[in-house]
């Protein structure tokens, strides 16, 4: 990822936890829904996932970004525990 972006934000750990919920929702529809799609129906189960990323760039930034999310939020946590 040569041009990559990398954005930066600061949220109360409450929105964060939120937005990551809500991330994860969508991404569990869109993917439930992408899966049984005519695209992508004869695609073996092993690839199918790897497909759909492949080809939808929204479910591939929106996986990065529940990544990304769920890092920082451990990260904070571990940071917040220690003594």
């Amino acid at each position: 990822m040569e041009n990559a972006l990398n954005i930066n934000a600061k949220l109360p750990p409450d929105q964060a936890q939120a937005l990551l919920a809500n991330l994860r929702e969508q991404y569990r529809l869109s993917l439930n829904d992408l899966w049984y799609a005519d695209q992508y129906r004869f695609i073996p189960e092993g690839l199918r996932h790897g497909s759909i990323l492949t080809n939808d760039p929204v479910m591939a930034a929106r996986k990065h970004l529940i990544g990304a999310l769920a890092g920082a939020l451990t990260q904070s946590l571990k940071t917040v525990k220690k003594p």
